[in-house]
């Protein structure tokens, strides 16, 4: 009988495990936001970055409020190009019941001039049970990039007219890229 060295029996279960493993799991990163900045349901706690077929983005807020009398609105700026400064994209909604949202091409961090919505997939998702906003854009509507990162601002009118905003961490700050999975 012939012996076979452990070396060779330790490479022959790391190749079939390898072998058995499925595709690789999608590039996703989370980032938090502690602070309680603001006194309105819009507050940011937790956004986490998906890129995979498609790019996903979840924010969870402190108290989303589903009448429109809050004001409640968010922006997330998509920067798609590390060559580019600022970012190529936003993403543009109200977080309040019956809104609206749209993906438009931004002159860096401005909205363009008569910025028209794109027509590619693009869809967001409210859920005040758990306070959570969900959108997905299609890679082919943000052009096709390698990695993205993203900065988010959301907004909102308290009930004594004082107008508040939150930045995930701070001013126009951007998350880390998120590589494409």
């Amino acid at each position: 009988m012939r012996k076979r060295s452990t070396t060779t029996g330790a490479v022959a279960v790391a190749a079939g495990t390898l072998m058995l493993a499925g595709p690789a799991v999608a590039a996703e990163r989370s980032f938090g936001d502690p602070r309680d900045d603001v006194r309105h349901g819009v507050d940011i706690e937790t956004v986490k970055v998906v890129n995979e077929k498609n790019v996903r983005v979840v924010v969870h807020h402190e108290d989303l409020v589903r009448s429109y009398e809050s004001g409640a609105g968010m922006t997330a700026w998509v920067d798609t190009d590390p060559a580019n400064e600022g970012p190529e994209f936003a993403f543009a909604a109200g977080l309040f019941e019956g809104t609206d949202y749209a993906l438009v091409r931004t002159d860096g961090w401005k909205l363009r001039h008569g910025a028209v919505p794109l027509r590619c997939s693009y869809e967001m998702n409210l859920d005040y049970a758990e306070d959570v906003t969900r959108f997905r854009m299609s890679r082919a509507c943000l052009d096709r990039p390698d990695r993205v990162r993203i900065a988010v601002r959301a907004a909102g009118q308290q009930k004594d007219g004082d107008h508040v905003r939150d930045w995930l961490g701070g001013f126009r700050q951007f998350t880390a890229w998120v590589g494409r999975g």
